[in-house]
């Protein structure tokens, strides 16, 4: 590549949107040292391993950023056959974690492809709303995009992993609503999400899926069963109060009697050792990131780049919105981990990946108006 030609695009490198991005990193990796110090045995080669993974997705990130995002739209079949492919294997070859088979074992490190199936499925979506809108009826892209839907959220849902599955079917509605301009559309879709939802209750979720949504209606009856994970979390989040106990103090997460306190239950962690503060710290950051990308978006006049960063804004925040809600009581544990702040390889570097594409679409749109 010409030297002038990188220059230019380093000079149209969105650098707030990056260090917003890297001030969301440091605190992750703030909490994950702090935890680091706890009692649990490995606990500081665990911490290593998530500062190897946030090098890895930032270089993935810097990469993917000065590529044209264009080819995605060209791969994006490639990249849906592949991402089945590795969800249907999961069935033979898979690990199976806290009931969930989900995990592929490399050697060294695990996988778990549903993350790369969020960000594959927005590069379908965005596909397939990104033509121009006479060529093709609503009712014909709601119908193509749901078959897209169908077999990731069916071989998820077999693992089973209801949390990644709700995070398809949230993007695949968004992309609906978004587009559709009758309304009878979207109710008609959504009777159909719930007669879906009676039917999963009835015939696919499992015991422990059951448990953890009807714990969040009643979690004092069973406190130390069904109910202990949201009893824990909510005291953590209350004995942090407003300024925190400190980086190191916080008892629930580093005696371990948060659950999870590494990945789902990370922002209750958080909130004990920094507090009120830290809490609002962090949820202004990632409200700055998500209003940044839906100014960006304003601003793109590619329907499949404006698609894309739309569909990776709403991506980042839906699991946020679950994740927190989750830590706070208000929302049924779904196993959705905190993006750029829980532990976890495959949710950091997919994530990296996903604002490295926003990047690229930024990179692009001022390169071609310039």
């Amino acid at each position: 590549m010409p030297f002038f030609l990188i220059k230019k695009k380093l000079e149209s490198f969105d650098w707030t949107l990056f260090i917003l991005i890297f001030l969301l990193l440091i605190l992750g990796v703030a909490i994950q040292y702090s935890l680091s110090l706890g009692l649990e045995p490995g606990s500081l080669s665990i911490f290593k391993k998530q500062v190897a993974f946030i090098l890895l997705g930032l270089l993935i990130f810097f990469i993917v950023s000065f590529l044209d995002f264009r080819i995605l739209k060209s791969l994006g079949l490639v990249f849906y056959i592949v991402s089945l492919l590795l969800l249907l294997f999961l069935l033979i070859f898979g690990e199976t974690f806290h009931g969930v088979k989900g995990w592929y074992f490399l050697g060294f490190i695990y996988f778990q492809p549903v993350e790369l199936v969020k960000i594959v499925l927005i590069i379908i979506f965005a596909k397939i709303w990104a033509g121009k809108v006479k060529e093709a009826k609503e009712i014909k892209r709601i119908v193509l995009s749901f078959i897209f839907l169908v077999p990731p959220v069916i071989l998820t849902l077999i693992q089973p992993d209801f949390g990644a599955a709700l995070i398809f079917i949230l993007s695949w509605f968004f992309f609906t609503a978004i587009n559709t301009q009758k309304t009878k559309y979207l109710l008609f879709i959504l009777v159909l999400l719930v007669l879906a939802s009676l039917f999963l209750w009835g015939f696919v979720l499992k015991d422990y899926q059951k448990s953890r949504i009807i714990s969040f209606f009643s979690p004092a009856e069973d406190p130390l069963g069904r109910g202990y994970q949201i009893a824990q979390s909510k005291i953590a989040i209350g004995a942090g109060r407003i300024f925190g106990r400190g980086i190191g103090y916080g008892s629930q997460g580093q005696m371990r009697f948060l659950p999870a306190s590494r990945n789902d239950f990370i922002f209750a962690a958080l909130s004990e050792e920094l507090g009120f503060i830290g809490s609002i710290a962090l949820v202004i950051l990632y409200a700055l990131i998500f209003l940044k990308m839906i100014k960006i978006s304003r601003t793109i006049y590619e329907h499949f780049g404006f698609f894309l960063v739309l569909g990776i804004a709403f991506n980042l925040f839906i699991q946020v919105i679950i994740n927190t809600g989750m830590n706070l009581g208000l929302l049924p544990v779904v196993g959705i981990s905190l993006p750029l702040i829980s532990y976890g390889g495959s949710s950091m570097v997919t994530t990296l990946f996903s604002l490295g594409i926003v990047e690229s679409v930024i990179i692009r749109q001022r390169v071609t108006s310039a």
